[in-house]
C-alpha cells in the first residue's frame, strides 16, 4: 500500500531498480556457475562433430553407455559497440596500466564474504568483444586499471570493433546418454554448475547432454580411464593449446602451454634443464629473459609459429598419451587370467578345516 501511495514516477523508478537488480543477480550467478537454467538450447548457425563419438563409461548393471561428443559450433558475435555502451548510465572507461587496453566498467551488486564478513563491491567489465564478459571486485579494478575519459578510449575501441568477425567458432564438450551413474563424479570434477543442453547437428543428429568445461575434460578422462592420443603435428598442438587450453608434454619434460605475457595471449615452450635452454636458443623461438629466467614463445605469425614448432618437435617429439600410466579411478579394465598361471600356495592357517575339526569346534 505504501508503494501504491507513491507518485507514478517514483513507483516506476523503484520497479526499474528492482528489475535491474534482478538481472544483475542472474548474470552474476551465471558467471559464477551457481545457477541452473534447466535444459537450454545450444543456439548456433552451424553445429558439427569434430571427432567420432566415444564411449566414456558403460554401466555394469544396465549396459547403458555414456558417450562423449566433441562439437564445433558457429555462433554470431555480439560486440559491445562504443556508440551504445558509452550512452549507458553508470558506465565508465578504464585503461589497463600494463597493456594499455581499455574496458568499460559498471558497478553491479555489493556482496558479503560469508567467512570474514567483509563487504565488497563487484563490477562488470565489458570489452569490444562483448558485454559483461567478467565480474571482478572493485579493489582489483583499482589496482589494475585507471579511470580515463571516454574520448580517450574511443579511437582504440572503434579500431578493435572492426577486428571482430561476424561469427566465431567454439568447441563444445558434450556428455550424453547414461548420466545418472556418473553424476556424482561429474559434480566433483566440474567446478561450475552442470548445464543440460540440447542441439541438432548439421547432419540432423539430435543430442541432449551435459556441457562440460574444456579444462575439466582431461580430468574426466583420467577418472574414467580413457586413453587418448595426444596432438602429434605442429598444427594439432597449436590448436589443442589455443582452443582446448591443453598443456602438451614433450619428451625430456618440456611443456607447451598457453599463457599471457604483457597482456597478450601467447604460446610458451617451457624447458626443464639448462641444456634445453641452450638448444632452444638456436631455434627461431622468441627468447625473453624475465627476472633472470629464460622464457621461450612461439612467433605471433601463424606460418612462422608452425615452422618454429616443427623444428622443436624434431628434437623433442610429443608424448603420445594424455594420461599417465596409472589406471583411472573408475577404469573398466578387467585383466585376463592365464590358464598356465602358477597356483598360489596358501599357508596352513588359511586352508578350510576338516569336517572333524569343524565338529570339534
Amino acid at each position: 500500500n505504501r508503494l501504491l501511495s507513491l507518485e507514478v514516477e517514483r513507483q516506476n523508478a523503484l520497479f526499474d531498480y528492482f528489475y535491474q537488480t534482478f538481472l544483475e543477480t542472474i548474470e552474476h550467478l551465471k558467471a559464477k556457475g551457481k545457477i541452473e537454467d534447466g535444459m537450454e538450447d545450444l543456439k548456433a548457425s552451424s553445429v558439427r562433430m569434430l571427432e567420432s563419438p566415444q564411449v566414456f563409461y558403460t554401466d555394469a548393471l544396465t549396459g547403458a553407455q555414456t558417450i562423449y561428443y566433441k562439437l564445433e559450433i558457429t555462433v554470431p558475435t555480439r560486440p559491445a559497440k562504443f556508440e551504445e555502451i558509452s550512452q549507458f548510465d553508470g558506465v565508465y572507461f578504464y585503461e589497463n596500466r600494463s597493456s594499455g587496453e581499455f574496458v568499460a566498467v559498471r558497478q553491479t551488486l555489493a556482496h558479503t564474504d560469508p567467512e570474514t564478513g567483509e563487504r565488497y563491491q563487484m563490477v562488470s567489465v565489458s570489452k569490444p568483444a562483448g558485454y559483461n564478459l567478467i565480474y571482478i571486485r572493485e579493489s582489483e579494478l583499482d589496482s589494475r586499471f585507471k579511470i580515463v575519459p571516454k574520448s580517450r578510449a574511443r579511437a582504440w575501441w572503434l579500431t578493435e570493433q572492426t577486428k571482430i568477425p561476424p561469427t566465431e567458432q567454439k568447441t563444445i564438450h558434450l556428455l550424453s546418454g547414461a548420466l545418472l551413474p556418473i553424476w556424482k563424479n561429474l559434480k566433483k570434477l566440474q567446478q561450475t554448475g552442470l548445464n543440460i543442453v540440447r542441439t541438432t547437428t548439421d547432419d540432423g543428429v539430435r543430442l541432449v547432454g551435459v556441457n562440460i568445461a574444456a579444462e575439466t575434460i582431461k580430468e574426466i578422462r583420467r577418472t574414467f580411464g580413457i586413453w587418448q592420443c595426444a596432438a602429434g603435428t605442429a598444427s594439432e598442438i597449436i590448436r589443442a593449446v589455443r582452443e582446448e587450453n591443453e598443456i602438451v608434454e614433450l619428451l625430456s619434460e618440456i611443456r607447451i602451454r598457453q599463457t599471457r605475457f604483457q597482456g597478450v595471449s601467447v604460446i610458451e615452450i617451457c624447458p626443464s634443464s639448462y641444456d634445453q635452454i641452450r638448444e632452444l636458443r638456436e631455434t627461431a623461438l622468441i627468447n625473453i629473459i624475465q627476472n633472470s629466467r629464460n622464457r621461450f614463445f612461439l612467433p605471433e605469425d601463424e606460418i612462422n609459429a608452425l615452422e618454429t614448432l616443427e623444428k622443436v618437435l624434431k628434437q623433442y617429439p610429443p608424448k603420445f598419451l594424455l594420461k599417465n600410466e596409472e589406471n583411472g579411478i573408475n577404469a573398466q579394465n578387467t585383466p585376463d587370467l592365464s590358464i598356465n598361471q602358477t597356483p598360489v600356495l596358501l599357508p596352513d592357517w588359511l586352508i578350510d578345516p576338516s569336517a572333524e575339526e569343524i565338529e570339534r569346534i
